[in-house]
């Protein structure tokens, strides 16, 4: 007898529906696009077909894999993307042609032995909008209203970062540092017996725990203008090589010309001013964020894991920078919402779409994939 598999809805997923040429973000630019080997081997069946589409394939050998990708840099738009903006594998094959990726985005699917989840990448704004919308916390369904407790450890370890970042009465840089010292405490000990790891994961259920360790992190004395330095050339450093990218263009030339001219000084005196306001957006912030938790963090390597979150808390220290820059320059003060949902597309194909550049960069510049916890904290908790 088959297994029945409950198949599990992120919010308002089936609300969700393409606005195709109406979309100012393409999806064919900006990132690094993915071939699936299902694919890659369908087309090399049809090799008489596809000549003109391996002419654009490149090929990643990795330790324990190959990784197929549509040759381009990341900057660049996707080869097979005509003048009037259409596929070109879709106009001579049909949508059934296409690679998962390309034919997915920007679904997500997870699947395990016995529940399959669908999610939604905030990389498109379409998503961004439906995540908006959303009254209250944003949460993934059952459709057949069944038990959703996990037994994977992965997915016990993924549950307790969503229930952090959902916990009231603390601020989200603060919810977002307690998370990642509990990965890094979960690395740190990774002989834990189920039981121990377990353990530890209910400590995180207790709010004087999570105020605890949030005081101990505040006990550290941050130097402002050292902080909003280092925040400043990490952004510049990460978006140099996509202000290329036309449809990021609009949205990051005027903000990086100001951040390469301005002193520090004076970017600092506007920041706690900058702050307060911006805290009234972390409802949809912090909605996109548990998007994305369940998207990404499902990895049984708690390193990989890790990884994952890092990740997603640089797109939000990149988002809330990037909207700092634009309010610094609006001579009203105030923050356009507009504004936030465009820049969380945007870091969500900067950062979440070509994760392995992302990756190497960190590794150049720190000497580890995994950022240290006080790093984090230097440039979030100003």
């Amino acid at each position: 007898m088959n297994k029945v598999i409950d198949i599990l809805k992120l919010s308002n997923y089936d609300k969700f529906k393409c606005i195709a040429d109406k979309c100012k973000f393409t999806c064919c630019e900006g990132w690094d696009i993915g071939i699936d080997g299902d694919t890659y081997n369908k087309w090399k069946e049809k090799n008489n077909k596809s000549d003109y589409i391996f002419n654009n394939i490149k090929i990643k050998n990795c330790k324990s894999k190959t990784e197929y990708f549509i040759n381009k840099e990341t900057h660049e738009a996707c080869p097979f993307l005509d003048n009037q903006g259409l596929c070109k594998i879709v106009k001579s094959h049909g949508e059934e042609y296409l690679s998962l990726t390309c034919h997915m985005f920007p679904r997500i699917e997870n699947i395990f032995e016995d529940k399959k989840e669908l999610l939604l990448s905030c990389a498109c704004p379409e998503v961004v909008e439906l995540i908006s919308s959303i009254n209250g916390k944003i949460n993934i369904i059952s459709e057949n209203n069944t038990n959703l407790k996990n037994n994977l450890l992965e997915l016990k370890i993924r549950e307790t970062l969503v229930n952090i970042v959902q916990q009231k009465n603390f601020s989200l840089e603060d919810k977002l540092i307690i998370s990642f010292q509990m990965l890094l405490t979960i690395l740190e000990n990774e002989s834990f017996r189920e039981d121990n790891l377990l353990e530890e994961l209910e400590k995180y259920k207790n709010g004087d725990y999570i105020r605890e360790l949030i005081d101990m992190y505040h006990d550290v004395d941050l130097n402002i203008n050292d902080s909003v330095e280092e925040i400043n050339y990490l952004f510049l450093d990460i978006i140099q090589n996509y202000k290329e990218v036309s449809v990021l263009d609009i949205l990051l030339k005027d903000i990086s010309d100001f951040a390469e001219n301005i002193k520090i000084r004076t970017l600092s005196a506007k920041w706690h001013d900058y702050k307060r306001l911006f805290e009234e957006y972390n409802k949809l912030i912090e909605n996109c964020i548990v998007s994305k938790i369940l998207s990404c963090c499902i990895s049984s390597d708690i390193k990989e894991m890790i990884i994952s979150f890092q990740l997603i808390i640089l797109e939000y220290l990149l988002v809330r920078y990037a909207v700092f820059l634009k309010y610094c320059m609006n001579k009203n003060k105030e923050i356009d919402t507009q504004d936030i949902k465009d820049y969380i597309v945007a870091f969500s194909r900067i950062i979440g779409n070509n994760t392995e550049a992302v990756r190497e960069f960190i590794i150049d510049g720190f000497g580890e994939a995994v950022l240290e916890i006080g790093y984090l904290c230097f440039i979030t908790l100003f």
